[in-house]
């Protein structure tokens, strides 16, 4: 895995989400810089900016909860898909909806992975592993192009 951090982008409204999403990518011994978006609106001006400058840094994954304030989840997974240099970044959706209305916007905008939040302290620590695992593919991919 690589040796410099991962940069990642989380667009989650509650504090405590963030508190175990952090955690749960700490015990999986990653290295990270976290830049956490607090809504949909946040979401959206970042792909603006990203957009808008062509030589700045992408983030290596977004993790995105659908039920967010301003703007929903299902929107802006929807434009990160539309953008030029958002849509190849992989997205995981993160969110306590099992509604077949959410799992159909997620597969309809290709979301790399969704992940049902738990109530259950272990259970949400197991998505340490499933970051890891998308980083781990999306690292030995990018060195596989590169040769």
């Amino acid at each position: 895995m690589s040796e410099t951090p991962f940069r990642i982008v989380l667009v989650e409204d509650t504090e405590l989400d963030v508190f175990l999403i952090r955690q749960s990518m700490e015990q999986a011994g990653l290295r990270f810089e976290l830049c956490v978006l607090s809504n949909g609106e946040e979401a959206l001006e970042f792909i603006s900016k990203t957009e808008s400058d062509k030589t700045g840094p992408l983030p290596h994954l977004m993790i995105l909860d659908l039920n967010l304030p301003r703007v929903n989840g299902g929107q802006v997974l929807e434009r990160i898909r539309q953008s030029s240099r958002c849509a190849p970044i992989p997205v995981l959706v993160v969110t306590s909806s099992n509604l077949p209305k959410d799992r159909a916007i997620v597969a309809q905008f290709s979301a790399t992975q969704y992940f049902r939040k738990s109530s259950k302290l272990d259970e949400f620590m197991s998505l340490g592993p499933v970051i890891r695992e998308l980083l781990e593919r999306r690292d030995s991919f990018s060195r596989a192009c590169a040769q």
